[in-house]
């Protein structure tokens, strides 16, 4: 199995990685590892995730990975994915402040991608 989609995520302009940050601060080990087998998940289906539980779209250019309480908010850009906020999730419905956070990302995003070099690209192996 190959990955058809690339995977990369939003980096604000003072060079921080929100989604990274996320995953990695105040997280153990199996959670780690959930969020990045979610990750690359969607690496190799795509967008056929919204046909499991894993996958949701939230407005025209947001979908959200989920994965137990976690939630990561990504849009996509061509063959690209773009990871643009990681939150827990605490209520039945995505909040309308974390939609907006991401909205704004992605606007900040198309805005600047060819100066951040279109943010991180995650390592999958």
């Amino acid at each position: 199995m190959f990955r058809k989609w690339g995977i990369s995520s939003y980096i604000d302009k003072d060079g921080i990685n929100p989604v990274e940050k996320y995953i990695i601060e105040d997280h153990n080990v199996k959670d780690i590892t959930v969020l990045l087998n979610v990750i690359e998940r969607l690496s190799y289906n795509g967008l056929d995730l919204l046909d499991t539980k894993m996958c949701k779209r939230l407005t025209e250019d947001l979908w959200e990975l989920r994965k137990d309480r976690h939630r990561i908010i990504f849009s996509q850009d061509g063959s690209i994915f773009i990871l643009l906020s990681g939150f827990q999730k605490s209520t039945k419905k995505t909040p309308k402040k974390d939609i907006d956070l991401a909205t704004q990302r992605l606007m900040d995003y198309k805005n600047n991608k060819i100066e951040r070099s279109m943010g991180y690209k995650f390592a999958l192996n």
